[in-house]
């Protein structure tokens, strides 16, 4: 792996940790698959892990970014992260002992369905309404909790932010605008990556790549911490919902090429 592809794999992990930055996402979507593909000794339960620790500073430097805005809801970002800490374990589990070509099934058709809802949704065109956790109701609070849970199983299994759950949650659970949910849901995942790389450590039969974790997280980091500043200042809604968008798809073409070439 010390090769020509490491190199190739630092510049598209930094171009995705300073893009993903920006919308409230680990950026595992196209962490794993560009792994996948440049690393091909890996499994896919070696992979997450090190997708976990990548989403984890992209998540993190993210959620400092918009939480100077005032665009991180503290309050409910620990509510949902409470109850996605139920789905890690789940995910871990999963990712651990099914047979790898399910868990790539499994996260190709979810980057398919999130891209395609987040597109429709984007075309529709939908007005934003700002709500404030105290403005929710009690069913609401409780759907937020139980849809967490499924956050949790994705960052578990599939190693994820769980932002492509957790944004669309916020936005139309909770009637946060698109920029608050993004910080919000960036502080939950900022919470529960690092709890489900512990799992994956704790795990026998997983083997934890640290060399290549120590070199790659911190070019992630810096690079996330520029983006999501630069993009706070510079990017629409709309051109952050259209990245996001292109780049699931385009992650979800890599993992039906891998699926279909193993």
């Amino acid at each position: 792996m010390w090769t020509d592809s490491f190199f190739i794999v630092a510049v598209l992990v930094g171009v995705v940790g300073f893009f993903y930055s920006n919308l409230g996402l680990g950026g595992g979507q196209l962490y794993v698959p560009i792994m996948d593909l440049f690393f091909v000794s890996l499994a896919m339960k070696e992979i997450v892990p090190l997708s976990l620790c990548f989403a984890f500073v992209t998540m993190a430097s993210a959620t400092y970014s918009h939480s100077r805005k005032g665009l991180v809801d503290f309050q409910l970002g620990s509510l949902l992260a409470l109850g996605g800490l139920v789905g890690v374990a789940v995910g871990v589990l999963f990712t651990t002992t099914v047979d790898e070509v399910l868990v790539k099934i499994g996260f190709a058709s979810l980057l398919l369905i999130v891209a395609t809802k987040m597109m429709h949704d984007m075309y529709r065109a939908e007005r934003e309404e700002g709500s404030a956790l105290d403005d929710v109701g009690a069913k609401r609070r409780l759907a937020g909790v139980g849809v967490s849970v499924l956050t949790g199983f994705l960052v578990g299994s599939f190693g994820i932010g769980g932002g492509v759950v957790s944004v669309p949650l916020i936005i139309y659970v909770f009637r946060f605008d698109t920029r608050k949910a993004i910080g919000t849901s960036a502080l939950v995942g900022a919470i529960l990556t690092p709890a489900a790389f512990i799992a994956y450590a704790l795990r026998e039969g997983v083997t934890i790549h640290y060399d290549l974790a120590i070199a790659l997280t911190p070019i992630i980091f810096v690079m996330a911490l520029i983006g999501s500043t630069w993009g706070l200042k510079k990017l629409k809604t709309r051109a952050v919902r259209t990245i996001f968008t292109g780049g699931v798809y385009l992650a979800a073409m890599e993992m039906v090429y891998s699926l279909l070439t193993q």
